[in-house]
């Protein structure tokens, strides 16, 4: 049993407690520490919770401390920590180093950025001093300015991913287009598989500004303030093969919606879309409308639109007013399964999607069996033939209008 001067002392050392946390919170009301988890507030005023600050880029932020190289020394020190990625992968390594820098000179970065100062890091970097700059020494200006370039490619090609799925690198295997091409340029096609790779680039690509690349993609409805803008006028303009994977593409939280649309778009290049028309139920003109939108104004559809602030208008989540999504997918489903590669040599790999309902699960539904059977009375028929014998007035070709 406590006696009263043990439950003073008890009192009073709880009262220090709060006093000291609230003196930490006063020098610093950015961020805060909560059972044992830290939190950073966003530029939009959400607190976020700060992960693997191990991984975190160490960053001077007066120009006075940039002689200290102390995004070298830290980058350095985290891709030291990635099996033998320095000695094996040297050009990636050398590309994500000099990027480093940039990243840590020009303030290519934001809140939501994996970036600290070193009075505020787990980790001080000076040990590795001697070995970074050796590892960079007898690199040319000239080499190290198209080792920047390619890093803030990979950087933009990383941001690309997280546009359409929300993440920027994938293990076991990289994917997107922009992104396998530059690594497999850079450092062969065992990279792509590679997991201290996939580990580098997983650090590498949360340093840097999300809306800062986007800014560089030119992607509408675009959330920035103007330092940000200013900031990112160093970074090197991005080559046209690379935009070009994100056109027509659509951002995380809408794969529903693009499988559909893309479905629709390659039925209506075959003969089916001629031969089948969209349910009524399916409301294809509501449909379409929201396809457009996501189109021109994409970002408020993001998955992380609101906890990132990503875009000017209000973020929408997509789940709430698509609400005949699953009809959909039943209906594209069924129809995929039941045509199967029959004069739409595409539907095998549509049918790969993880979001296509199994074949035992669409079977029993009457768009399945009435394209059986449309399938099977249109064999040894030519086009025109079929056309003629089974073409519908509100076809599906007649319903959307994409050719």
């Amino acid at each position: 049993m406590l006696i009263l001067p043990d439950i003073s002392k008890n009192l009073v050392s709880i009262c220090d407690g709060i006093i000291e946390n609230q003196q930490q919170a006063s020098q610093n009301t950015n961020e805060y520490s909560k059972n044992g988890k830290k939190y950073k507030l966003t530029s939009n005023g959400q607190f976020i919770r700060v992960q693997g600050e191990a991984k975190h880029l160490l960053v001077s932020e007066s120009y006075e401390d940039f002689k200290s190289n102390l995004s070298i020394l830290s980058s350095y020190h985290i891709l030291r920590s990635h099996g033998t990625l320095l000695e094996r992968y040297r050009n990636l390594a050398l590309a994500i180093i000099f990027t480093s820098r940039e990243i840590e000179l020009n303030k290519w970065y934001e809140p939501t950025s994996k970036v600290c100062n070193l009075e505020s890091s787990q980790y001080n970097p000076q040990y590795v001093e001697k070995d970074a700059l050796n590892y960079i020494t007898n690199v040319s200006q000239a080499s190290r300015r198209e080792y920047i370039k390619l890093g803030c490619m990979i950087l933009t090609a990383t941001k690309i991913n997280f546009f359409q799925t929300d993440h920027n690198v994938t293990s076991p295997t990289l994917e997107g287009y922009a992104l396998r091409r530059l690594i497999a340029e850079s450092c062969g096609d065992d990279a792509l598989c590679n997991i201290d790779v996939y580990n580098s680039l997983r650090a590498f690509s949360h340093w840097c500004s999300i809306k800062g690349v986007f800014y560089k993609l030119e992607i509408p409805g675009l959330k920035i303030d103007s330092a940000l803008i200013h900031n990112f006028k160093s970074f090197p303009t991005v080559p046209g093969w690379i935009r070009e994977t994100i056109k027509g593409r659509y951002p995380a939280g809408c794969s529903k919606c693009s499988l559909i649309k893309k479905t629709l778009y390659l039925l209506d290049n075959s003969i089916y879309g001629q031969l089948l028309s969209i349910p009524a139920d399916l409301n294809y003109k509501s449909f379409l409308k929201l396809c457009k939108d996501i189109e021109l104004d994409p970002l408020k559809y993001h998955i992380r639109s609101g906890s990132l602030g990503l875009s000017i208008e209000p973020s929408i989540e997509l789940h709430r007013i698509f609400n005949n999504a699953n009809k959909w997918i039943m209906w594209i489903s069924s129809v995929l399964h039941a045509i199967g590669e029959y004069r739409f040599a595409e539907g095998s790999k549509m049918i790969t999607s993880n979001k296509i309902f199994k074949l035992n699960k669409v079977k029993d539904q009457k768009a399945y069996k009435e394209t059986v059977k449309l399938v099977q009375e249109i064999r040894g028929m030519s086009d025109e033939a079929a056309v003629r014998s089974f073409g519908l007035s509100n076809s599906l070709s007649t319903q959307i209008g994409f050719t």
